[in-house]
């Protein structure tokens, strides 16, 4: 190779280049931010993410922050309890950015006055509360159905303070001020009242734990990564010249990816924090073919510079072809409907494609610099005594393994697609931990809101439209899961109530018939919107032109499958039941996340096939054997096979990560296939039968695959570290998928490069 030659005459030339390359790639990690966009993994064009806006536009964005006030051992339904509610409800005030604020002290009451009505605060006097008044508190809001299960538990055990926030899009500063008011508040709350706990949760610090996801896997993930492939390194090469130049071309294939993603302005997301560990894996598996190689050369007895051209020169094709088809299969994840993936896609092509460029350039140089040795060990004849087993007993491995990947297949039929943005965080994030608290003491955090039109201004006053209304809240109150259920028809029958003389009582009264005078419905929405409290406004339940009115349902512990087939359902009521206008299909932050992983299958299915028929290609016509494109591509399908069907038979529930696995893995699972069947058509060409091909394979590069399989199984393992599911699900998945392929390449390729070749003659190209 005459520029390998050049730049083991010249490497102080190369590694200024390289320096400068460093230098202009890296001054964009400064443009590099956190992203606490939690709608970051939805593309601008996803119907669901559309529908969501508008709904949104229509009534207003859900930017919350919801305090669970609880009492473990009691009932906050006490003057003390209240009292602590009704502080944390005044003093969520001041929260940077609020706008509203909703809790069980504050909610507008409506209560008769002679043939009228009044809206009053339900706690109006907190310091002056007596018990016998807590009491009566507690039965009004035991029997309204607007407070139950939202602002407070049934057994009064609990009481939530709901706090609303006007942000920006990308609000990362503003985020983080309001989460360390939030919890600074919650704190003194705690301190202030003893007995009770205060926790936080919703979409603000979501927005968080985004961002903390992130940083928490920058700080632990990445450096992690870079002791386990130096430690990795020094095990297998035993060179410390090998060891500097290949953690040296890690580290700058890595910095140069996340320094494009700063120049292209890409905030820092929990799925592109695992870029840089993907880089280093599969650029540590990489680079060994060539180290290992230029070290055996040198065992040999070769020159220092001889050693190092060869080592590259043997290894220029495989590597060519291996980096292509991995970064083939990484760049399938731009047709991925979900930006972190077409970013993190992008970033690892470009990290492969930088080290495949420092490989032939940077690595000869520094080893050029530095003294090393040869490399001597048994591996070599170990695994020769590999391959004969393999080729003794290839019927057997043949039958083991379509057995076990028969078997193992059968887990498929278990695997559901779910994403639950909540689940998403694990017990390590204080968010996933104060919505499990708020989940188990308050309400249910799975929501799902219907827009349900009227058909003309001012019609949600309808008589019709609002027993419709009322009848699809009602079929939504019957079904699993299903919590609450709000709508306007609540406020409606409230009022009526008390207009007709209705006082509480200490039952809960059957919902009295709505008014069949429009007229009179829209004078008491006016009286009852002119009467509520400062920061409490009736357009969050209806739209301003009055054409439009919004239901909500909360489930508590349902599955993304289940948020699914309630959405369904729900359509399939409104098409039979409901006139066409108010035909609608559920939307919220839960139902969009419940279809991710489905859109992003669908999106990949194309683009993974398509990948896979381009390597396939690629394989073919570079080794210049349809038979041997054949069998690296069907060979390599088995893993991933074999990867969903363990995960369906230990876990069954699969996310994002599941939608791209395919993709991902199948350029990198070929890589050692096309080392191994390159070596065997090389080795066949020397004028080697077959089993003395796949014998010269094994002792060759087989060290090289054990070593290179290896670092991507430690890589992958990494990942499965993180508290993001998405990341470790990839990690865990990815790490069964590189495993089964070692064990298919090892015996079951020999088998079939066997079967189809018994000719002790040379093989001559087809």
């Amino acid at each position: 190779m005459p520029f390998a030659e050049w730049a083991v005459r010249r490497p102080w030339i190369i590694i200024i280049i390289t320096l400068l390359m460093v230098a202009g790639f890296g001054a964009g990690l400064l443009g590099l931010g956190l992203s606490s966009d939690t709608r970051a993994y939805f593309s601008a064009s996803n119907e669901y993410l559309l529908e969501l806006e508008d709904f949104e536009k229509k009534y207003e964005h859900n930017n919350n922050v919801l305090f669970a006030v609880a009492a473990p051992e009691g009932t906050v339904m006490t003057p003390q309890g209240l009292q602590a509610v009704a502080e944390l409800t005044e003093r969520a005030w001041q929260l940077p950015f609020s706008t509203r604020v909703d809790s069980l002290t504050n909610f507008p009451h409506v209560t008769s006055q002679g043939d009228t009505f009044i809206v009053r605060e339900l706690v109006d006097d907190p310091a002056g509360l007596t018990m016998e008044e807590a009491s009566r508190i507690e039965e009004i809001a035991r029997n309204d159905p607007l407070i139950v299960n939202r602002l407070m538990e049934p057994d009064g055990g609990a009481a939530g303070v709901n706090v609303n926030f006007k942000l920006p899009k990308e609000a990362s500063a503003e985020v983080r001020r309001i989460i360390a008011a939030t919890r600074a508040l919650a704190a003194e709350i705690e301190a202030g009242y003893p007995g009770l706990k205060v926790r936080a949760t919703g979409n603000v610090m979501l927005m968080g734990a985004f961002m903390e996801a992130s940083l928490n896997d920058v700080q632990l993930l990445v450096p992690v990564s870079l002791m386990a492939s130096g430690l990795m390194l020094f095990i297998f090469l035993r060179s410390s010249t090998a060891l500097l130049a290949t953690v040296t071309l890690l580290n700058i294939s890595a910095l140069v990816a996340m320094g494009i993603a700063g120049w292209m302005g890409h905030a820092v997301n929990p799925s592109t924090v695992a870029a840089p560990v993907i880089i280093m894996t599969i650029a540590m598996a990489s680079s060994v073919h060539v180290v290992i190689s230029i070290l055996q050369y040198r065992s040999e007895g070769m020159e220092k510079e001889a050693a190092i051209v060869q080592g590259l020169r043997v290894n220029a094709y495989p590597v060519a072809l291996t980096s292509l088809t991995t970064g083939i299969g990484f760049l399938s994840l731009l047709a991925a409907d979900s930006p972190p993936l077409n970013q993190m896609g992008a970033l690892v092509a470009a990290g492969i494609f930088v080290n495949y460029l420092l490989t032939f350039s940077l690595l000869p140089a520094i080893m050029a610099l530095l003294p090393f040795k040869g490399r001597m060990d048994r591996s070599g004849q170990q695994l020769q005594a590999l391959g004969r087993l393999a080729i003794k007993g290839r019927y057997l491995w043949v039958a083991l393994i379509a057995a076990a990947t028969v078997v193992l297949a059968q887990g498929l039929v278990n695997i559901r697609l779910d994403d639950d943005f909540i689940r998403y965080f694990d017990e390590r994030f204080e968010y996933r931990r104060a919505s499990d608290f708020a989940e188990q003491h308050l309400t249910g955090l799975n929501i799902v809101e219907f827009d349900l039109k009227a058909g003309s201004d001012g019609g949600v006053y309808d008589p019709a439209y609002q027993r419709k209304v009322a009848e699809f809240a009602d079929w939504l109150r019957a079904q699993p899961k299903v919590l609450s259920v709000t709508d306007i028809t609540q406020i409606t029958r409230r009022i009526h109530k008390h207009i007709n003389g209705v006082r509480e009582s200490g039952g809960q009264e059957e919902a009295p018939p709505l008014p069949d005078d429009q007229e009179l419905i829209s004078q008491y929405f006016l009286i009852y919107e002119l009467s509520l409290p400062y920061g409490a406004e009736i357009t969050d339940r209806i739209n301003v032109a009055r054409s439009a009115s919004r239901v909500t349902a909360i489930l508590r512990g349902a599955t993304s499958g289940e948020i699914r087939e309630l959405n369904g359902k729900a359509q399939d009521w409104l098409a039979a039941e409901a006139p066409a206008h108010m035909w609608t299909r559920g939307t919220s932050i839960n139902v969009i996340f419940s279809y991710l992983s489905g859109i992003n299958v669908r999106a990949m299915l194309y683009s993974t096939a398509a990948s896979i028929l381009v390597i396939g290609v690629i394989i073919a016509v570079a080794l210049r054997s349809l038979r041997l494109g054949f069998i690296s591509l069907v060979t390599n399908l088995f893993p991933a096979v074999i990867g969903f069907g363990v995960w369906g038979l230990v876990y069954r529930d699969i996310g994002l990560a599941g939608s791209v696995l395919t993709a991902m893995t199948i350029g990198i699972v070929v890589d050692d296939t096309i080392h191994f069947l390159s070596k065997y058509r090389w080795a066949r060409h020397q004028g080697k039968t077959p089993e003395q091909a796949i014998e010269t394979v094994f002792g060759t590069v087989g060290v090289a695959m054990f070593v290179t399989t290896t670092a991507l199984v430690v890589g992958f393992s990494i990942l499965s570290l993180s508290g993001f599911e998405v990341n470790w699900q990839l990690g865990m998945q990815a790490t069964i998928v590189v495993i089964a392929a070692l064990v298919i390449d090892w015996f079951l390729v020999p088998a079939l490069l066997l079967f189809g070749d018994k000719s002790g003659a040379p093989s001559t190209p087809t």
